[in-house]
Formats: C-alpha cells, sequence, structure tokens
C-alpha cells in the first residue's frame, strides 16, 4: 500500500517534471514593412524583400527555457515614420525615382517574462521610436532615410501557439534519475 502511494504521489508530479515548455526570448520579427498614405496600397509598395531573412525569423539562438515564475509573452510593435526611398542607393533597380512618403513598419515582440506583464510601458514602446531611428541612421548605403518615427505597442499576450514557442514542449535531463527512483519505489 506505502508503495502505491508513492507511486501514485510520482505519477501525479511526473508531468510538470518531465515537461518544459520552451520559448523564444528576446527575438524581434519584422512583420511588415512598406510605405504609403492608404492601407489598401501597402501590399502593392511593399518593402519586405529589401528585410533580410534572419529579421524575419527567430533563430534556434534565441530559444530558451523561461524561469519557473515566467511564461512565454508577445507583443506588436507599429512604427510609422517620413521615408524617402533614393533610387540611386537601390542596387535591384527596382525603384526609379525618388519615393517620399509615410513608411510602415511592424514587429512581433517575444520573450520570457512574469504572466503579469500585460501592457508594455509607454516609455518602453517610445525607446522603439528612438531604436529605430538610431538603426537607419547607422546604415551606412540605404536607400532609406527615415525620419519622424513613432510608435505604438499592442497588449502583451500570453503565448500557448504560433511563433513565439519554439517547438513547445521538451522532455528534461532528468528523466533517466525519475525512472530510477521509480524502481526504487516499486523494489
Amino acid at each position: 500500500m506505502k508503495h502505491r502511494l508513492h507511486l501514485s504521489l510520482l505519477l501525479s508530479l511526473l508531468p510538470s517534471l518531465l515537461l518544459s515548455l520552451q520559448c523564444y526570448d528576446k527575438c524581434n520579427i519584422v512583420t511588415s514593412f512598406t510605405y504609403g498614405v492608404d492601407p489598401d496600397d501597402w501590399a502593392e509598395n511593399s518593402l519586405m524583400d529589401r528585410v533580410s531573412d534572419k529579421n524575419k525569423a527567430c533563430t534556434k539562438d534565441q530559444i530558451k527555457e523561461c524561469e519557473d515564475s515566467e511564461v512565454c509573452l508577445s507583443y506588436d510593435v507599429a512604427a510609422s515614420a517620413n521615408i524617402e526611398i533614393h533610387p540611386d542607393l537601390d542596387e535591384e533597380g527596382g525603384i526609379s525615382k525618388v519615393v517620399s512618403q509615410e513608411g510602415h513598419m511592424g514587429f512581433t515582440i517575444n520573450f520570457c517574462g512574469p504572466a503579469t506583464y500585460t501592457a508594455v510601458p509607454p516609455s518602453h514602446c517610445d525607446e522603439w521610436a528612438t531604436s529605430l531611428t538610431d538603426e537607419f541612421q547607422k546604415e551606412r548605403g540605404s536607400l532609406f532615410t527615415v525620419s519622424d518615427v513613432e510608435t505604438t505597442c499592442s497588449q502583451v499576450t500570453v503565448c500557448d501557439s504560433g511563433d513565439c514557442l519554439a517547438g513547445g514542449v521538451t522532455i528534461y535531463t532528468a528523466l533517466p534519475l525519475l525512472i530510477t527512483t521509480l524502481i526504487y519505489i516499486l523494489l
């Protein structure tokens, strides 16, 4: 009887001991890059082909097992700015004249954090505008000149599926120890 009690206790704890959720942490994905005032024109004016593939998806290096008190979280950033596209720097030859329009970028931010984190502080959202301005200014020879960046951030959501989870559930290395303990209890 005593062994059955130990066994049922161990089996009830087994899922939480063996399984762990892996998330993409500190992963920022560019989801859209376009220009134009009318949202109906944004698909036609997409500049996503100019965005490096490394900025369009998370990498294996960004996979993290969140701490016990953390969950996988995600939020979106929408940025708008004045954008000028210079045809003389366009190596792909797709732009033939200077385009000066309203530009738009979208990002998805994935990270591990406390489940109570539901809103991005306005100061943190404003930091995205500063960061984007700095990044565009750093790129020497870029065909884009960007100014007057403004950002808005969505609510933070807990990820239970989709792009912010890095392959879902994995088995801990503690499995051999648990099997040995189970055998000991049964004997």
